[in-house]
């Protein structure tokens, strides 16, 4: 164990699931070596993954190796997530040994509020990091449930779930553990303490010019650097919605597997070429939907944002169809669907070794 700690403070943003992570995550990137010159900094040696870091999630989880985490990172049973865990601490005592201005370390990964539900997880996580620093700050932002609940569904069907829509409000209620909020606050401060929690409500209009990346660097203390002014993640309409949702049916994928790496393009291109938004609820439903959770809602206002006027998160439900879209899927979407896949053209730059979309295009008629 290293002699001195060479940071006073981590900087520990665990999400939520759909609440930006990708756009602050990159953000943390594309500036990693700008932040070093103000006391910040973000590891490489946890940072195979696209994005989250989530090397941090696999030493700790009970089990990586049911997941795609331990699937990605060759983690397979306890004896290679001890030897990964191992592996990973020499790395970060070899790399910070290098670092001399930084005294605040920041890690960002989505996953470690979705994945670490016991509380002795996130008690593992701590005591890992602690080997190299010495006070935390939790920052985590909450999102109105119904919102994140339909974002959450077009990354379900981006991971080859497959999704259930003939009584949509019991499959948005599937994933119970994201929409407790008051207790995954709880689970945190427990572990880190209320002092070192930073809780955020997921809201545009409260942020700094409309953007999370300033509201994170306003909140957290880091300076306004330039970034790329894009979504990441974007969620699906309609047509790319029913496309996924019936592949996964039609073409089964192990949940998170991405070996095939033509469907994995196909489900990409797809994403990129519709995105946009789908609701398969009504304004009712979504307002049933939501108020579940006042309850719930209650108690992390009290225990988080007790200054905070009420309602916690904004009550405008408008942007809801009176009438929920369609869950029956239409032949015309699948053609519309298919005609725009065999006319586009390249998305964005691709490495010279990916095959283009017409190469593969026959894979489709199987």
């Amino acid at each position: 164990m290293p002699s001195r700690k060479p940071f006073k403070k981590c900087i520990l943003h665990i999400g939520t699931e759909k609440t930006g992570t990708t756009a602050i995550q990159e953000y943390l990137k594309s500036n990693r070596d700008a932040l070093v010159k103000h006391g910040i900094y973000h590891p490489v040696a946890a940072d195979s993954e696209p994005s989250s870091q989530w090397e941090f999630v696999a030493i700790v989880h009970h089990a990586p190796w049911t997941q795609d985490i331990g699937r990605e990172l060759g983690i397979v049973d306890k004896a290679s997530q001890e030897a990964f865990r191992e592996t990973l601490t020499q790395r970060l005592d070899n790399e910070f040994d290098q670092v001399e201005d930084a005294d605040t370390l920041i890690i960002s990964s989505e996953h470690f509020q979705s994945r670490l539900d016991p509380e002795h997880e996130i008690s593992a996580l701590r005591t890992f990091l602690e080997r190299w620093v010495e006070t935390f700050e939790v920052v985590v932002y909450f999102r109105r449930q119904d919102e994140l609940a339909l974002s959450i569904l077009s990354t379900r069907l981006k991971s080859s779930v497959q999704v259930r829509l003939d009584n949509i409000l019991e499959t948005l209620n599937s994933a119970p553990k994201f929409y407790a909020y008051d207790e995954i606050y709880a689970r945190w401060a427990d572990v880190f303490g209320p002092d070192a929690m930073n809780p955020r409500i997921y809201d545009p209009d409260h942020w700094p010019n409309k953007s999370l990346v300033s509201d994170f660097c306003a909140v957290t203390g880091l300076p306004a650097l330039s970034t790329v002014s894009q979504r990441y993640n974007k969620s699906l309409n309609r047509q790319g919605f029913q496309f996924i949702n019936a592949l996964n049916h039609l073409y089964p994928n192990p949940p998170g597997d991405r070996t095939d790496e033509k469907r994995v393009e196909l489900v990409r291109r797809v994403g990129q070429l519709f995105a946009g938004k789908y609701y398969p609820l009504s304004k009712h439903q979504a307002i049933s939907f939501y108020r579940q959770f006042d309850q719930a809602n209650a108690r992390l206002h009290e225990m988080a944002f007790p200054d905070r006027a009420a309602p916690l998160f904004s009550e405008d439900f408008s942007q809801y169809p009176e009438e929920a879209e369609s869950v029956v899927p239409d032949f015309n979407d699948a053609v519309e669907v298919a005609v725009t896949l065999w006319n586009s053209g390249p998305i964005q730059k691709e490495p010279a070794d990916k095959p283009s979309l017409r190469k593969w295009l026959p894979w489709l008629k199987r």
